[in-house]
């Protein structure tokens, strides 16, 4: 792809409000209803010369696929873009999967990330790092190279053998009595031997050996143990107490959901009975989850609860008693509890983002804005979990993500940020109108596109489209078409049959007019782009940017949404009314975007009519306008970026109706009635007799006169139909209907005109006309609907087929002068009055003539019409 088209790509994005899939890293805290990462590359410990393979995997197929690297642990640090097909990394991709195959050198150690790009979306997966395998010894001087014990049998002995081994990945142990092998009583002791109730068999020499599981390099330790157990008759009493070399407190830390064990040092005479206790964990040895074997606690499936302070307790009956301290640490892994959520924000708001996360070591957070660190955004600033952007700018739009990090991994989660940019005003001269500069002409008017549409799946075959035409002083817009196009080669777009109309000209908010639209006959499992087409009232259109790719997942492989629940239909005024709504009280308002309202008269079958309520707080919305006193049903679904909830249950409701307006007669007393007066009700008792009787005869007289007068002028025009220069009109019967069945018969009453939207020329030329022939006789007719897709103010006429049809005419009367033409076929097609010179036609309207295709009514210029 090159730089101009990334370009193009990124600012029809960042323009718009977003309606890109959200991408989440899946967590039980924030469901993932869109792409996300499956599966994110894992920390690798691997000896040098080797060849790794790291995997990673997103829920749908991206564009491509990149990795970065870096050599620093610090979050601070910069990732660099990896340029593979080298000798030490080479990235293949298959479907949704990509591998990175790395030899490990010391320039190769480090962190890496797998990120997939979305259009100009981009998912960043969490960290993994490739680290050197590596086995060494630390404090080797303070080590006792050889060690003699001689304790009594039945103890329970301890010998620390790995205290000085430090291992990556943790080694694994051998240990040897003379030479020989033998099998540890307990697996994960860590390099401690442990031998519980020693007897005269077990003395002997041991020694132990490290391995390194990921390189397999051993190391035997120089350390070595002479054990000598003797008879118990033959020692002497002694209080327990610890021999020389073993340790008097120890550190043991255990990860999450592991098993820990933990190993009691000290020996007595006779041999001590030992207790555990612990002050900081309540019961923590009487569960479920712990056992004790004498000098030995295994804790299994630990829990950070069970952190703190755990004593072995000696005593043998001599005293002192041995206490002996252990403190166990528990860590965790990062979990992020609470992700970050942004709704639509304005271009230059404050936006506030809170990202909580939990773990041990206590995790370290960071962000990162479409793929790149927060620490080099200017308008960023990081205070402990927050996020602050002091201005949102357009480079902010896209997925934002917060990643939560300590030394056992990273956890990541986001959320989609969509910005509205600010609308671009010119600036007015003050005190005035705006006067244009010399040698400039007056400011025309331009025609505004609407937003690039926002996407929604409603089913496995249906989308749901939101757009928005911004505040301007252009054009007005008539109506909108839909054209949507399937992503592949050769693909061309294609336009639903639905006329979206504007309605009325008002802004319903403070950025503009939003519409709704939906798209049927999908394909499931189908990448598409839409757009929406604008036509103007000047005939002409304009197209929206294209939406971001949208990907048409089926239903199966989403998380359902919340569900709202109709309340109420509040009658708000005669034509409108208020919804009201809920939410169950266990649905997520995180996962939703809006609300879909949907509406039409419970007496039609129709489609129904939408509106769109953005917010997922919202819980009452005003629907209007409707018509007066109707009922409507309605029913309402939530919808977030990439699917919508099931439909509410349907309610209906009604707008009020309209108000009587009712005058009170004054209360009069009895002793206070005016006798000469009939009383209210008198007076409406005798009023209907009489106003029937008066307009019944009146109407009567009316139709009499009527009826003589038509039947005077058909026996008029009967006398005279014989005039040969009318011209012959039945060809235009098929377009046009009479006005009337009574002609007029004087010359000097004037015929009506229908005029509709007369450019300046169209104007001149029937002024023309009209001049010419204003002593002729008229005759008017109503022009038929005709069939057109658009507004009928856009109807027109142009000047060129005005004069077509007018030289048609003139032959039609030249042809009928000079033949006997049949004078009954005029009077058919269309009664008019008698002509007082025959020598002139009569003048009628002229045939508009029809659009040929749908593509002219779509293409710029003006059509006009006339009206005579």
């Amino acid at each position: 792809m090159t730089l101009l088209t990334s370009s193009l790509l990124l600012i029809s994005l960042l323009t718009s409000r977003l309606e890109a899939i959200p991408v989440l890293d899946k967590s039980p805290a924030h469901p993932s209803p869109g792409v996300r990462i499956l599966r994110a590359p894992e920390s690798l410990v691997a000896p040098l010369g080797d060849e790794v393979v790291l995997e990673c995997e997103t829920s749908l197929q991206p564009e491509r696929f990149e990795w970065s690297h870096r050599t620093g642990k610090s979050p601070g640090a910069a990732f660099k873009y990896l340029r593979t097909g080298n000798a030490k990394a080479n990235v293949s991709q298959e479907a949704a999967i990509s591998r990175l195959r790395l030899l490990v050198r010391p320039d190769t150690l480090g962190e890496y990330r797998c990120i997939g790009w979305f259009g100009p979306l981009v998912v960043t997966s969490t960290t993994a790092r490739l680290e050197l395998a590596s086995t060494r010894l630390v404090g080797g001087q303070d080590a006792e190279p050889s060690l003699q014990w001689r304790v009594t049998a039945g103890n329970s002995v301890l010998w620390p053998c790995g205290q000085q081994v430090q291992s990556n990945p943790a080694a694994s142990w051998s240990y040897y009595r003379n030479r020989v092998e033998i099998k540890a009583e307990f697996a994960g002791t860590n390099g401690n031997l442990f031998l519980s109730n020693v007897s005269a068999e077990s003395s002997g020499s041991y020694s132990c050996q490290a391995t390194n599981p990921a390189s397999g390099e051993r190391i035997q330790l120089a350390a070595s143990l002479q054990l000598q157990v003797t008879s118990a008759q033959r020692s002497q009493s002694s209080s327990p107490h610890w021999l020389k070399g073993q340790p008097k407190s120890q550190m043991v830390t255990g990860r999450e959901g592991s098993s820990l064990l933990l190993l009691c040092p000290g020996v007595g005479s006779p041999p001590p009975t030992v207790v555990w206790s612990s002050p900081d964990v309540v019961g923590a040895v009487k569960n479920n989850r712990s056992k004790v074997f004498g000098h030995a606690l295994e804790i299994s499936d630990i829990r950070v609860e069970d952190a703190g302070t755990y004593i072995c307790f000696q005593d043998n009956g001599v005293r002192p008693a041995l206490e002996h301290y252990i403190q166990v640490r528990v860590e965790r892994p990062p979990q992020i509890v609470r992700p970050p959520w942004a709704n639509l924000t304005n271009e230059g708001e404050r936006l506030q983002l809170e990202c909580e996360a939990t773990g041990v070591p206590t995790p370290e957070i960071y962000w990162l804005l479409n793929g790149h660190s927060s620490i080099d955004d200017t308008e960023a600033e990081l205070s402990n979990n927050l996020l602050i952007l002091h201005s949102v700018q357009k480079r902010h739009a896209g997925y934002v993500q917060c990643f939560a990090r300590n030394s056992l991994g990273e956890h990541s989660a986001g959320t989609l940020l969509q910005v509205n940019p600010k609308q671009i005003q010119e600036p007015r001269e003050s005190g005035g109108t705006h006067r244009p500069k010399p040698n400039q002409g007056p400011k025309q008017k331009q025609m505004f596109p609407p937003s690039p549409p926002n996407v929604t799946r409603l089913t496995d075959e249906s989308v749901m489209l939101r757009w928005m035409v911004p505040r301007n002083d252009g054009w007005p817009i008539v109506i909108f078409k839909v054209q949507y196009r399937m992503m592949g080669k050769r693909k061309s777009w294609q336009t639903t049959n639905d006329n979206i109309p504007y309605g009325k000209p008002k802004w319903n908010s403070e950025m503009g007019k939003s519409f709704t639209a939906s798209v049927t006959d999908l394909k499931p499992q189908h990448t598409y782009r839409f757009r929406i087409l604008a036509v103007y009232s000047n005939n002409d259109n304009k197209e929206s940017n294209t939406s971001a790719k949208f990907y048409l997942q089926p239903g199966a492989a989403l998380d359902p949404m919340p569900v709202p629940e109709l309340l109420e239909i509040e009658e708000h005024s005669e034509t409108a009314v208020v919804l009201h709504w809920s939410l169950a009280s266990d649905a997520d308002e995180r996962l939703i975007t809006g609300y879909y309202a949907y509406y039409r008269p419970s007496s039609s079958a129709g489609e129904y009519f939408k509106a769109t309520i953005e917010g997922a707080q919202a819980r009452s919305f005003k629907i209007a306008p409707l018509e007066t006193a109707t009922i409507y049903e309605f029913k309402l679904q939530s919808f977030s970026a990439v699917s919508a909830s099931e439909f509410s249950a349907l309610k209906q409701g009604r707008t009020q109706r309209p108000r009587t307006i009712t005058t009170e007669e004054p209360t009069l007393q009895p002793g206070d009635r005016d006798t000469t007066t009939p009383s209210h009700n008198e007076t409406f008792s005798m009023s209907p007799m009489l106003t029937g009787t008066i307009c019944g005869g009146a109407v009567l007289i009316l139709l009499l006169i009527s009826t003589c007068l038509c039947v005077c002028r058909r026996k008029s025009s009967r006398g005279r139909g014989n005039n040969q220069n009318k011209p012959r009109l039945a060809e235009l019967r098929e377009d046009f209907v009479p006005l009337g069945n009574c002609s007029p018969s004087k010359q000097r009453q004037r015929t009506r005109h229908i005029h509709i939207t007369l450019n300046p020329l169209a104007q001149q030329q029937q002024q023309a006309m009209e001049e010419k022939n204003d002593s002729d006789q008229d005759v008017a007719y109503y022009q038929r609907q005709s069939s057109y897709d658009y507004d009928p103010g856009l109807r027109r006429m142009s000047s060129s087929s005005l004069r077509r049809s007018q030289r048609t005419l003139e032959r039609a009367a030249g042809s009928n002068g000079s033949s006997n033409g049949n004078n009954n076929n005029l009077n058919q097609s269309a009664e008019v009055g008698p002509v007082d010179n025959p020598g002139k036609p009569g003048r009628v309207l002229m045939k508009r003539p029809r659009l040929s295709s749908r593509s002219e009514n779509l293409s710029s210029g003006s059509l006009n019409s006339v009206g005579v």
